[in-house]
C-alpha cells in the first residue's frame, strides 16, 4: 500500500511529469507527496564554480560569486517546490517539502527512507545532453534504494493498459503484487510477459502469475517469448505501437542479482529504452 510518494524535482519538464504521475497515484491510494529539491554540492562547490570564480577573479571575488550561485540555487528550490505544492494543492493531495544539500542521488535515497515509492523523470535538467548524461541519478537510485521506483518519460499519459515482466523471481513477485494493486484500483487490463530460452519453459511461470492476478478480478493475458535476450523480448512487446502499453512493471533484478548488479543488463537496457513509465520493484 502506498501512503507517501517521494518526488525529487529539479524544475525540469521531466521532473514535472514525474510529479504528475505521482499525483495520479496519490489520488488512487489516498497518499501524500513529499517534494524534494537537492542542492547539488557539485554545483555549489565543484571544480566548475572554482574555475569560473578564478577566471573572473579580477572582476568578482570568488566568495561573492559562490554566494551568488548558492542564492540562485536556493531561489530555484523555492520556485520548483512552490510549483509542485501548487499542483498538489489543486489536486487535494497532502504535500510537504524538503530541501537537502549533497550528492543528488545519495540525498534522494536518504529522503526515501520513510517513503513507499519514488517517482523520478528518466532525464533531469540535462535531458538535452542525453548521450552524455543518460539518467545517471536515476540509475544510481535504482541500484541503491530498496524502494520501488517509478521512472517516467517526458510526457504524461493516463494508465489504460499494463505490462508486467515476470520471471518467477522474488523481485518479480513484488512487481506482480504492486502491479496488481494499481491495476485493480484503475481497472486496467494486464498482460504478463515471460522471456525464456524455450517457450515450453514459460507455461508454469505464466500460469502462476495469471492465477495470482485473476484473484484481483483482473483481465489477464499472457505472452511467452522465446530467446535468451530478456531485455529485447520485453522491449519488443512494450514498445509495440499496436499494443499501446501505458506502464511497464518489473523487478529491478532477475534470478541472478549479482550478475545484474555487475552488468546492469536487463534492468538498465529496459529502463533506458522503454517509451512508457516503468515501475521497478525491489
Amino acid at each position: 500500500m502506498i501512503k507517501l510518494i517521494l518526488v525529487p524535482t529539479d524544475g525540469s519538464e521531466n521532473s514535472i511529469t514525474a510529479a504528475d504521475y505521482a499525483i495520479n497515484l496519490a489520488r488512487l491510494f489516498n497518499a501524500g507527496i513529499r517534494g524534494l529539491f537537492v542542492k547539488d554540492v557539485k554545483v555549489l562547490t565543484g571544480p566548475l564554480i572554482h574555475d569560473i570564480g578564478t577566471s573572473i577573479g579580477g572582476m568578482v571575488p570568488y566568495g561573492t560569486f559562490n554566494q551568488t550561485v548558492r542564492e540562485m540555487v536556493e531561489s530555484q528550490a523555492d520556485a520548483t517546490l512552490n510549483l509542485l505544492e501548487g499542483k498538489c494543492s489543486q489536486a487535494g493531495i497532502p504535500f510537504r517539502r524538503e530541501v537537502r544539500e549533497g550528492v543528488v542521488s545519495r540525498e534522494i535515497i536518504k529522503s526515501a527512507d520513510d517513503c513507499d515509492l519514488i517517482s523520478m523523470g528518466k532525464m533531469g535538467s540535462h535531458a538535452e545532453w542525453r548521450d552524455v548524461f543518460l539518467g545517471t541519478n536515476v540509475e544510481f537510485v535504482v541500484r541503491q534504494t530498496h524502494k520501488p521506483v517509478l521512472i517516467t518519460p517526458s510526457e504524461f499519459k493516463p494508465f489504460t493498459k499494463m505490462l508486467i515482466a515476470y520471471d518467477g523471481s522474488s523481485f518479480a513477485d513484488k512487481a506482480l503484487h504492486s502491479g496488481a494493486e494499481i491495476a485493480q484500483l484503475m481497472k486496467l487490463p494486464v498482460t504478463v510477459i515471460f522471456v525464456a530460452g524455450k517457450k515450453e519453459e514459460s507455461s508454469e511461470i505464466l500460469s502462476k502469475a495469471k492465477i495470482f492476478l485473476e484473484s484481483y478480478n483482473l483481465t489477464v493475458n499472457t505472452v511467452a517469448k522465446e530467446g535468451t535476450d530478456h531485455a529485447k523480448g520485453i522491449l519488443e512487446l512494450c514498445n509495440d505501437e499496436d499494443e499501446k502499453f501505458d506502464i511497464l512493471v518489473m523487478g529491478a533484478y532477475g534470478h541472478s542479482r549479482l550478475q545484474e548488479m555487475i552488468l546492469g543488463n536487463t534492468t538498465v537496457r529496459v529502463m533506458r529504452s522503454t517509451h512508457c513509465p516503468i515501475l521497478l520493484c525491489r
